[in-house]
């Protein structure tokens, strides 16, 4: 019988060795990082504001596109899996802005906009996740005054580079929409977009 229970377990080791990926580095290969996220085809929030912290150039303030320059360069060095996994994680967290207390802190006294409010969420996305993660618990509140809708060009100016095509063409499509007032739960009693 424990020699059925041994057998039991070895087969459980094998198993869990099949499935673990080991990534290394060396030259020519991504970053590690990297590499687990073109594996997995889906980025963490963690990595997603790593390469938003670490690849934008802020020397260039003023000049959006030279600003977000090193974030498509780096994407599209490695491809389609890491433009639209980094697109998909963007996506999601911008749907999670995406509600009414959130527009409502901004909206206080002036005219309500939802592109406005979509390129005041961008800005979120470049502070730091931090700065995310409290705005999203409540316990900061968005900047009216700060935004930055470049970020959402950068998969489709990556994807461009690496096909040679018109950014127009860009192919994918994010599970999470953006767009102001899409995220149902986040306005609920809100019906019509105001422009």
């Amino acid at each position: 019988e424990s020699r059925i229970l041994r057998r039991k377990n070895m087969d459980k080791d094998n198993e869990v060795k099949k499935e673990r990926k080991y990534y290394t580095s060396g030259p020519g290969k991504p970053p590690i990082f990297i590499q687990a996220i073109l594996y997995e085809k889906r980025m963490s929030a963690i990595d997603f504001f790593h390469l938003t912290d670490a690849c934008l150039d802020w020397e260039k303030q003023g000049d959006d596109i030279a600003v977000i320059e090193p974030l498509v360069t780096l994407l599209a060095a490695w491809g389609d899996d890491l433009i639209f996994a980094f697109h998909d994680t963007m996506a999601e967290l911008l749907y999670s802005l995406d509600t009414q207390k959130i527009a409502g802190d901004i909206y206080k006294d002036r005219s309500f906009s939802a592109d406005e409010f979509l390129y005041i969420r961008c800005a979120a996305l470049i502070n730091s996740k931090r700065y995310y993660n409290d705005i999203v618990s409540g316990r900061r509140k968005l900047k009216g005054s700060l935004s930055f809708e470049s970020i959402l060009s950068v998969p489709a100016f990556a994807w461009a580079r690496v096909h040679g095509k018109p950014e127009n063409e860009y192919p994918h499509t994010t599970k999470y929409c953006y767009e102001t007032m899409s995220n149902i739960e986040g306005w609920k009693g809100k019906t019509e977009r105001e422009d």
